[in-house]
């Protein structure tokens, strides 16, 4: 066949027939994969099938499904996928079979055994993209009754999923369809059949059906713009109807669950504030929702995987940016995770979500049609589209309860640090080192070896200047240090290093900018939302151990570093209780004093920050530098922050500095910044009534 095709195609319709008869009755799986193999050349290079190709279909299609299972220590290494696979190249690859093939795939679809089902419909996925709509037409409501009882019925995620798939690819092909004007329109009558039997159930108290009526009419939905229209304008009216006529909450919300997956399923170039908006929505919508096994699994089944297909459809599709993508999915993992019921679906979740990110087991994901060896953990060369999706692990297994263990730890973990390490895209790197941090902040106490031994790693690549991803070395070991405030030689040790790279010529800066990261609660993995160990006064015992070395470094640090060391210490002085900055006032107004001339914007701007809450009622210390305050305050009237800095402190203490004030305050009032301007006008008239009647 590859050497004398036009040699065989001369022999017409008697090729089909002859190979026909040879094929009748076989049994050996080696022959029959070959048999396979050339019915499917003959189906897909054109050879004429004549008044042959029922007997072709026959004689092929006696075969599937496919039960064939190879016996152990096989020596020819045929498989049941080989065979799956090619059998169902040959029964899709022509229209021609349509005619036999679909009445067959129903009577399937009604077997009790759960792989001719799956096999049966994964078929209906592949032959339906060779067809056009009128192969279909006269077999739409028997498919229809099929893949609706398949979903409404099934005890299998692999059906329902296979099932859905193949709704979607039912309706895309009706929907290619090109119209006559005396033509019925084929897709407008299959979608009438879906909207009979879905429609009502939206409406209906029971609510047993609403959400594999809800999964159909997303799956029709995402076929096409037309099927998508069509849809939403037939439910989406009666769903508003209902959420303003229900009175409970649930109802209420379960209503709205419905529109914003029927919105969602029928978008694909969706804009950006259409995506914060729905995310929004449903954000409200999970913090509102009575917490019932039934909401969870609404979450855990629906949302949570429609979501995460959503992410990864938009990494082909590139129309979602990192930041979009991380608050598609971030707050979803937040759902009340402490009744029994939801932890065990939380499991599920988890185990879905570390199987997908280190296995790419996509199964479980709705319209899936993504590839088998997806790498979400994996940087694939300058391209950061998949790595980015690890923000969406993070949300995931960070926010566990620590009774929930995550499957594949350790393997997990390894990804983590290598992603962390080698990345080149930040944010990537990022989430992947707050998700290594985050997973080893719940660990047993007694497991925390394997960190000690990374911090080792990290440090290696620290001390090596030649690196060309100290970035992201240091980025995981600032993370860890966050999370690992619980153990303490962890801790001490990350804290010795964090000090030494102050004097780093490259991470000096990225080290000081560490010290505000080490002092406060992160939004994502750091809060106790999150089940994150977090210690209290944790803050305090690392200044109160800490503030002596970072004076200490300072004033035997070179000048061109002593900037870093100024700015950590405003770093985390900003971050302590107001009573503690005013108890540790007296000893470091020095050095904040310094940290104000520091031509660093950085270091005024974070140092301004520390001093602006103690200045609302100042202690006696900062009364009696008052002078030396002004001074260099008076050299930053541009900054919009210093401006505002005396307005708490009383008249006689402020007064003899008013007439130097004005003489400042009149420089930016032709600051290229209207609110600079705008701040200066407002300072200046303050201190010219100030001592004055009416003046304050």
């Amino acid at each position: 066949m590859e050497t004398r095709e036009a040699e065989l195609k001369g022999l017409g319709a008697d090729f089909v027939f002859g190979f026909v008869q040879s094929m009748d009755g076989e049994r050996d799986p080696r022959n029959l994969l070959l048999a396979f193999q050339i019915a499917k050349s003959i189906v897909h290079r054109g050879y004429d099938l004549g008044k042959f190709t029922e007997e072709l279909f026959e004689v092929t299609s006696c075969y599937f499904p496919i039960d064939f299972s190879p016996p152990p220590n096989d020596p020819h290494g045929i498989t049941r996928e080989e065979l799956i696979l090619t059998l169902r190249d040959v029964l899709a690859g022509t229209p021609q079979f349509a005619e036999f093939l679909l009445p067959l795939i129903i009577e399937k679809l009604d077997s009790d055994v759960q792989s001719a089902k799956l096999d049966s419909l994964q078929t209906l996925t592949a032959c339906v993209s060779q067809y056009e709509h009128k192969d279909l037409a006269e077999f739409l409501e028997g498919l229809w009754a099929s893949l609706r009882r398949e979903v409404f019925q099934t005890s299998s995620e692999k059906i329902e999923s296979a099932g859905l798939a193949a709704l979607t690819a039912l309706t895309s092909c009706l929907s290619r369809s090109v119209l006559n004007s005396d033509s019925e329109d084929s897709l407008c009558i299959f979608l009438d059949l879906v909207l009979k039997d879905c429609k009502h159930h939206l409406c209906e108290p029971d609510l047993k059906l609403v959400w594999p009526s809800a999964k159909l009419l997303q799956a029709a939905c995402s076929a096409s713009n037309r099927a998508s229209h069509i849809i939403v304008t037939a439910v989406v009216p009666s769903i508003i109807e209902q959420y303003n006529n229900r009175t409970q909450m649930n109802a209420s919300v379960m209503c709205w669950f419905c529109f914003w997956f029927c919105f969602f399923s029928g978008s694909v170039g969706f804009s950006v504030e259409e995506v914060v908006l729905t995310c929004s929505s449903l954000q409200r919508i999970a913090e509102q929702v009575q917490d019932t096994e039934e909401t969870g699994r609404c979450f855990h089944d629906i949302i949570i995987p429609r979501l995460l297909s959503l992410a990864l459809q938009s990494v082909s599709l590139i129309c979602f940016s990192q930041n979009i993508v991380r608050a598609f999915f971030m707050r979803f993992v937040w759902f009340p995770f402490w009744v029994f019921h939801v932890s065990r679906l939380a499991e599920k979740t988890a185990s879905r979500a570390v199987s997908l990110f280190l296995d790419g087991d996509v199964s479980f994901l709705p319209d899936n049609s993504f590839p088998s060896d997806i790498q979400l953990l994996k940087q694939k060369g300058d391209s950061w589209s998949q790595s980015q999706m690890v923000c969406l692990l993070m949300g995931c297994v960070c926010s566990l309860p620590r009774s929930v263990e995550v499957p594949q730890m350790d393997q997990l973990l390894l990804q983590l640090e290598e992603l962390s390490c080698t990345c080149s895209h930040p944010p990537s790197y990022t989430s992947a080192a707050k998700c290594f941090a985050g997973l080893v902040n719940k660990r047993a106490p007694g497991q925390f070896v394997c960190t000690l031994l990374l911090v080792f790693r990290v440090y290696s690549v620290l001390d090596s200047e030649s690196s060309s991803v100290r970035t992201q070395a240091f980025t995981l070991m600032i993370w860890v240090r966050v999370m690992l405030h619980v153990v303490y030689i962890v801790f001490h040790c990350v804290s010795l290093k964090l000090f030494s790279l102050l004097d780093d010529a490259d991470l000096g800066p990225m080290a000081a900018d560490g010290f505000s990261l080490l002092m406060s609660d992160s939004s994502d993995v750091l809060n106790r939302s999150c089940h994150a160990d977090v210690r209290i006064m944790y803050r305090q015992r690392f200044f109160s151990e800490n503030s002596a070395k970072l004076v200490q470094g300072f004033n035997a640090a070179p000048q061109e570093k002593k900037p870093n060391y100024l700015k950590a210490l405003s770093n985390i002085v900003n971050k302590l209780p107001k009573q503690v900055q005013v108890t540790e006032l007296p000893a470091l107004l020095s050095l904040l004093l310094e940290a104000l001339s520091c031509p660093d914007q950085g270091v005024q701007l974070s140092t301004l920050s520390c001093l602006e809450p103690v200045l609302i009622d100042p202690p006696a210390a900062l009364i009696q530098q008052l002078e030396a305050l002004v001074n260099r305050l008076l050299a930053l009237t541009s900054s919009r922050a210093m401006l505002n800095s005396f307005q708490h402190m009383s008249l006689f203490q402020v007064l003899p500095f008013r007439a130097r004030v004005l003489r400042a305050l009149a420089r930016p009032l032709d600051d290229k910044k209207r609110l600079v301007r705008d701040e200066a006008v407002q300072a200046r008239s303050e201190w010219f009534l100030l001592g004055s009647p009416g003046g304050s």
